[in-house]
């Protein structure tokens, strides 16, 4: 298998049909919030159990060398399970590791797949959300959406709605001033706007009956000032969905394909999965091969010419994640600040951004997602870390700093 380090083995992730009957009958928002055997099953197989938009490039798979540096796996860190290294960690029975990645520079540096196979596609969770955010980054640059003006300016579904004056910009940055925050408290109500969009794309009743996504972000209301503190929430995210094919007039699914994935050489499809009126799901619901995700993040990095044919993230937008960042009170106000600064054992970071979750002053981004899925990006280093899990434990960060700047990868 093409770049599997030596000393990993390769989980085969093998279900039997009554298994896999057995398992889709079971997936629920409850069951996958669980994070147990349903969810594992799920991750890897969910165009089986939804309606799914298969984004297929029209180039040869960019390859990708080898240049393996086992020191990698020796790069030690505190966790949940204890000071592990990062092979030990890998192989161990409840860090839920599936599959992890380091390229730079076009070349593998290290990859394990201790539990998915290489050639499956799995769950990306909100390392989607840059997909989103991307979109709406073209459409300011074509002068379409000036990201000053409200949400309502651009889609009239939500113009008498109070996203109507909710600026682009802070739909971006995840400030809405919303009641669509994801939170403890949120995810534990069944009739928060978070937990109804949830049940709105699985096609599951609230309150008696099947709402459409589009019904859910219409019922959102004002809680606080847009702007005022960072309030991470995927409803936020499916706004810009939304925004996106108002101003486009395409299918979200078929202006992400015309304006990025038919540029990249990927190994196999993009899977963006849909609600079953068919909403692309980019806010997370979006799985693809390993290495693909890789590919994604070096979009963002000098080397992004040896995965695509045309530069996909200009050099503006590159800058306007990078700096976008807002105070440092603005990121530890909110939930989210202080949970990222727990995982990472790190708080060096500058703050969000753009639907990045964390930047560092080195100009380092990283966007993670449920069940442990990570996309972390260094430009300066023309590097990406691209890993997926399926735990409730987002332990893997604690090891991303510490690879970036281990020197291995400069």
């Amino acid at each position: 298998m093409n770049g599997k380090v030596a000393d990993m083995n390769v989980a085969q992730d093998f279900y039997s049909a009554e298994e896999t009957a057995r398992l889709r009958a079971q997936v629920t928002v409850s069951k996958l919030l669980e994070c147990g055997d349903v969810a594992r099953w799920w991750c890897t197989h969910i165009a089986e159990a939804m309606p799914t938009a298969v984004i297929q490039s029209p180039r040869p798979p960019a390859p990708l060398g080898q240049a393996s540096e086992p020191r990698l796996f020796d790069i030690m860190a505190e966790t949940d399970l204890g000071r592990l290294s990062l092979r030990d960690f890998l192989h161990h029975p409840e860090s839920g590791a599936r599959g992890f990645a380091v390229i730079k520079g076009g070349q593998v540096l290290a990859e394990a797949y201790p539990g998915m196979r290489a050639d499956a596609s799995h769950l990306w969770a909100s390392c989607a959300k840059p997909l989103a955010g991307l979109m709406i980054e073209h459409l300011i640059e074509d002068g379409a959406i000036d990201e000053s003006r409200g949400i309502g300016d651009y889609l009239p579904a939500l113009r008498d709605t109070d996203w109507h004056d909710v600026a682009v910009r802070d739909a971006l940055d995840m400030t809405p001033g919303m009641d669509c925050e994801e939170n403890d408290v949120t995810r534990s109500d069944p009739s928060s706007i978070a937990i109804r969009a949830f049940l709105a794309e699985f096609n599951a009743p609230h309150g008696g009956r099947v709402e459409t996504l589009l019904e859910v972000l219409q019922a959102s209301r004002r809680s606080d000032t847009p702007g005022a503190k960072f309030e991470y929430g995927s409803p936020c995210t499916q706004v810009l969905v939304l925004l996106a094919e108002a101003v486009s007039g395409q299918p979200w699914s078929e202006m992400f394909r015309a304006r990025a994935w038919s540029h990249v050489g990927a190994e196999a499809a993009l899977q963006v999965h849909l609600s079953p009126d068919g909403v692309a799901l980019a806010h997370g619901v979006v799985s693809s091969r390993l290495r693909d995700l890789a590919r994604f993040g070096m979009l963002f990095t000098p080397g992004w010419n040896r995965v695509a044919d045309r530069q996909v993230v200009s050099g503006d937008t590159l800058r306007r994640i990078q700096t976008g960042t807002r105070d440092r009170s603005f990121f530890l106000n909110g939930h989210d600040g202080p949970v990222f600064i727990d995982r990472f054992g790190d708080d060096t970071m500058l703050g969000n951004a753009r639907q990045w979750d964390c930047i560092w002053p080195d100009g380092d981004l990283y966007k993670g997602g449920f069940m442990d899925q990570g996309l972390y990006v260094s430009p300066s280093r023309d590097a990406v870390i691209a890993y997926y899990s399926t735990t409730p434990n987002m332990q893997m960060t604690r090891y991303l700093r510490p690879i970036a700047t281990s020197g291995l990868l400069d």
